[in-house]
């Protein structure tokens, strides 16, 4: 289960920053519970499989695309920071997001949280994942530098073999 913490700011506040966290397992069609907070309240929801299903109907859009676009806006926060806005209704409760492509956005998701009355746990639990995350990071890395000087020598070697034969001939 992928569980990251986003930085977001909300249309509504853009001068303050949010978090959002939408653990999701390795298949995103499943579903997947929700939270928000500014750091005092909290609101949570799920967004369920069907919902995910219905929202990629209603776009007209293959489901494992918009699984990897959904991915891609509440969980890793890939591309730009301006590549998503997000919309959120504490009066109603509504949170929206919309993907912006050039000078046109369109509405990508959206579902209800509830606020929790008693955040300071939930906030807590966000906080201690963060170490977790830090942990795999570093972990990742490491690998990924160990196969650096791997595909280094590799390269090298390839190298000393090219010079070394155009030598012989």
């Amino acid at each position: 289960m992928e569980r990251k913490v986003s930085r977001v700011c909300l249309a509504s506040e853009p001068n303050r920053i949010h978090f959002l966290q939408a653990p999701w397992v390795k298949t995103l069609g499943s579903g997947s519970d929700v939270i928000l907070t500014g750091g005092q309240s909290v609101w949570t929801g799920t967004v369920s499989a069907s919902e995910i299903s219905r929202e990629a109907d209603d776009m007209a859009m293959e489901k494992e695309k918009y699984i990897d676009e959904l991915r891609k806006a509440l969980v890793s926060g890939a591309g730009p920071a301006d590549a998503y806005k997000f919309n959120f209704s504490k009066e109603s409760c509504h949170f929206s997001f919309e993907k912006n492509l050039k000078n046109v956005s369109f509405r990508l998701g959206s579902f209800n949280l509830e606020k929790v009355s008693s955040p300071a746990e939930v906030i807590r639990e966000l906080i201690s994942d963060c170490p977790d995350t830090i942990a795999e990071n570093q972990a990742k890395n490491q690998h990924l530098q160990k196969e650096n000087e791997r595909l280094l020598r590799d390269w090298n070697d390839v190298q000393t073999r090219c010079v070394n034969s155009v030598i012989v001939f």
